[in-house]
C-alpha cells in the first residue's frame, strides 16, 4: 500500500514531465521554423495571385506586370522554398513550370484578355500551394495525433 500511495504521484510527475518535453520540442521546433513557414505562405501566396491574373484580368497593364511578377517568382524567390519533399505530381514546382510552359506559348503584342488557356494551369499552381501550406500543419505530433 505505500508503495502504490508513492508510485501514483511519480507516475503523474513523470507523465507530467513527459508532456512537457513534448510540449517544449513541438514548440521549438515550430519558432525555429516559423520564419521560413511564413516566407513559404507569403511567396506560395503571391505566385497563386499573379497566375490568376495572367488567366482572368482583361487589363494589359495588370497582365503584363503579373507575368513580369510571375517570372520573378519563378526565377528566384519561390524556388527557394518550394518543397522538394512533397509527391512530384503535387509539387508546386512541377505546376509552375508547367504555367510557364503555357505562359510561354502567349504573345503579349498579341493579347487577347482574359487567356482561358492559363485557367487550368493557374488553378494546378494554387492547388499545389495549397497542398504544400496544409502538409505543414499535418507534420510531427500533430500527424500523430490526427492519425490515432
Amino acid at each position: 500500500m505505500d508503495i502504490i500511495k508513492f508510485a501514483v504521484p511519480v507516475l503523474i510527475a513523470v507523465v507530467t514531465l513527459v508532456a512537457g518535453f513534448i510540449q517544449f520540442g513541438t514548440t521549438s521546433a515550430f519558432s525555429v521554423r516559423q520564419p521560413f513557414l511564413q516566407k513559404q505562405t507569403d511567396l506560395c501566396h503571391s505566385a497563386a495571385e499573379h497566375v490568376a491574373r495572367l488567366a482572368s484580368t482583361v487589363d494589359p497593364k495588370t497582365w503584363e506586370k503579373s507575368r513580369e511578377e510571375f517570372w520573378m517568382l519563378y526565377w528566384g524567390p519561390l524556388a527557394i522554398v518550394e518543397d522538394v519533399e512533397s509527391q512530384a505530381e503535387n509539387r508546386v514546382e512541377a505546376a509552375m513550370v508547367a504555367f510557364g510552359e503555357q505562359l510561354e506559348k502567349i504573345d503579349p503584342k498579341a493579347l487577347s484578355l482574359p487567356i482561358r488557356l492559363l485557367e487550368q494551369p493557374a488553378l494546378r499552381v494554387s492547388h499545389a500551394c495549397r497542398d504544400l501550406l496544409s502538409s505543414k500543419w499535418n507534420a510531427g505530433v500533430l500527424k500523430w495525433f490526427r492519425q490515432h
